[in-house]
């Protein structure tokens, strides 16, 4: 029970870092026509190298674990594989793929 309660939180941790690298890089794709160094400068140097993938990658290896840890307490199921599910989504990784597939559905790529 204790370690679903730290997989839970560490979850809740990198889901919301992970929001924040999407929100910022969505900011950036929106608005790239306009003078935006700032968040530009900010993206290259800080948010998307090695940070991006590590906290990609965690969130989904964390998820993975906490479906897991959710399914064998059989307390909350739905809820807990829902977040999981919702925390992997949120990732730059997934919503590229996801971008890129429907991309695809209309010839675009």
């Amino acid at each position: 029970m204790k370690k679903e309660i730290i997989v839970r939180n560490v979850l809740i941790v990198l889901t919301f870092i992970s929001l924040i690298i999407t929100f910022l890089n969505f900011t950036y794709l929106t608005y790239q026509e306009r003078n935006i160094d700032l968040i530009n400068n900010f993206l290259v140097n800080y948010v998307n190298n090695a940070f991006l993938f590590i906290d990609n990658f965690l969130v989904i290896i964390f998820g993975i674990i906490y479906i897991v840890l959710g399914i064998k307490s059989k307390k909350e199921v739905l809820l807990k594989v829902s977040f999981s599910i919702f925390s992997i989504l949120t990732t730059m990784v997934v919503l590229t793929f996801i971008i890129n597939f429907i991309a695809s559905l209309f010839n675009m790529i």
